[in-house]
């Protein structure tokens, strides 16, 4: 915990070395879309620098970068990342070789389902033979287990780490931070890795202030965001929340002057959004990402309707899971990434097990080309089944228990009420009533697979226990359901 404070001489010249190679940097400062504006920067740079591209193109000059030609760039950079681990990953080497496929054959879209998937359990079980450099080469190593359980080493070379700076410069520019802004830092704790670090890093080299604290004492957080000056909150949306509703008993929490709040590296649902929007007078704007591939890889503009995708860097496809073939842009599936320019830990074709969907450009808020990601609405391997197999996973539950401010947590058991499913919300609450009570089981009970499953006479009405405040200890990607069923099919 701290505030960041100036920075030592050799510091300053390594910040001065890392901003020459930062594209964030040739973002105009009036730019509309400074997301969109780096994308482009890149692109050019790699089509003035590659003939197959710009034959691939059709084009000398790449003056306007439109979709068509950006479905190149990410096809060229597709098969550059093959042939790059092909050379350098052991275990990519391998599976090219036992798939028979090879850089050359991806031409078109529907030509990357020739190339083999990717599961976090290879990740877990092989992860250095996924390494494409030595471990001598790579500037740090992080470990996330994500809510698997299974413990993945991810590899990050010097290069890996400024292109991350670099997207979370571009994507704190296309929030709106400027150079008055001050940005604090809210992570838990967290042993995989400090997230902070590179947002840190981000705000130094764009010359924006910010503070950290990890602290979940709600008068630290409050003492060191009016301290700091800060404009801008990020953070885990649980933990926001949690230090909002707490702190909200006792300060007026727009008083503070927040701009604006950055969700990320959770669900945000959208009754808890509104809460947050309320307590604290401004727009909150989510980001997904995951440890395997960076903090930033989706931002939401003010639009609030979609999350533009760092798609320099990572190319997203959207698959069914049954057929594993490609769902067109608009229609719900699975995520599946590659990233497009890693040398550390490279991963091709790699199975999110997120559940979401693409948007097809334009947007209102200006941007042209950039497809953006329908927020993930879930995981597939933290669904559960009720009834007659409908399935249910924790954000479907945010929106029906987070529509009181005074709702500070909760937690679902599944058990058995006879022959049917019973789902027992236990509510953390500073001010529990019957109302209360009331108001989340009507609407648990609307939830569309709730309700089918009560029709069908196979799932009991929801109960709710409330706890005291305190009770449930906030912990990072705490389950949120427990199926207590013995057979749970």
């Amino acid at each position: 915990m701290g505030i960041v404070t100036n920075m030592g001489a050799w510091e300053s010249m390594k910040m001065f070395i890392v901003r020459r190679r930062l594209l964030s940097n040739l973002v105009p400062a009036d730019c509309k879309t400074p997301l969109e504006e780096w994308i482009a920067v890149k692109t050019c740079m790699t089509f003035k620098k590659n003939k197959e591209l710009r034959e691939r193109i059709g084009k000398n000059v790449l003056d306007d970068v439109t979709r068509k030609d950006f479905d190149e760039y990410q096809l060229f950079r597709f098969r550059e990342q093959m042939k790059y681990v092909e050379e350098n990953s052991p275990y990519y080497r391998n599976k090219f070789k036992d798939a028979g496929v090879r850089p050359e054959d991806i031409r078109t879209w529907e030509d990357l389902e020739k190339v083999p998937f990717t599961e976090p359990i290879d990740l877990a079980e092989n992860s250095m033979y996924f390494y494409a450099v030595s471990r001598t080469k790579m500037a740090t190593e992080f470990t996330t287990t994500g809510t698997t359980g299974h413990r993945k080493f991810i590899g990050y070379t010097t290069n890996d780490l400024v292109s991350k700076i670099d997207i979370v410069a571009s994507a704190l520019k296309n929030v709106g931070m400027g150079s008055d802004d001050s940005l604090h830092i809210m992570f838990p704790l967290v042993a995989a890795w400090d997230p902070s670090l590179i947002m840190v890093g981000a705000c130094k080299i764009l010359g924006y202030g910010s503070s950290v604290c990890s602290d979940a004492d709600v008068k630290k957080q409050y003492d060191i965001i009016k301290e700091s000056g800060a404009t801008y909150i990020i953070g885990l949306p649980s933990f926001i929340y949690r230090v909002t509703v707490l702190m909200g008993e006792g300060c007026d929490l727009r008083s503070l002057g927040i701009r604006k709040i950055i969700s990320t590296s959770e669900p945000l649902s959208e009754s808890m959004r509104k809460i947050l929007e309320d307590a604290w007078g401004c727009k909150v704007l989510d980001v997904w990402g995951m440890t395997e591939f960076g903090l930033a890889c989706a931002v939401e503009c003010d639009e609030q309707d979609g999350l533009h995708t760092d798609e320099a860097n990572l190319l997203f496809e959207v698959i069914d899971p049954e057929t594993l073939r490609h769902v067109p842009d608009g229609q719900k599936g699975e995520l599946v990434i590659t990233s497009l320019n890693a040398e550390g830990t490279a991963l091709i074709r790699y199975r999110t097990h997120d559940i979401a969907a693409m948007i097809a450009p334009p947007c209102a808020c200006g941007c042209k080309f950039n497809r953006k990601l329908m927020k993930p609405c879930g995981r597939m391997d933290l669904q559960f089944k009720i009834g007659m197999g409908h399935k249910i996973y924790p954000v479907l539950f945010d929106e029906a228990v987070f529509i009181d401010k005074s709702v500070v947590d909760y937690q679902v058991k599944i058990t058995k009420d006879g022959y049917k499913d019973l789902l027992t919300f236990d509510v953390e609450a500073e001010h529990p009533s019957d109302e209360l009570a009331e108001r989340i089981v009507s609407a648990v009970s609307n939830i569309m697979e709730v309700k089918e499953g009560i029709e069908e006479d196979l799932v009991s009405a929801p109960k709710i226990s409330f706890v005291n405040v305190g009770t449930m200890q906030y912990a990072v990607k705490a389950k949120k359901i427990i199926d207590l069923r013995d057979n749970k099919d």
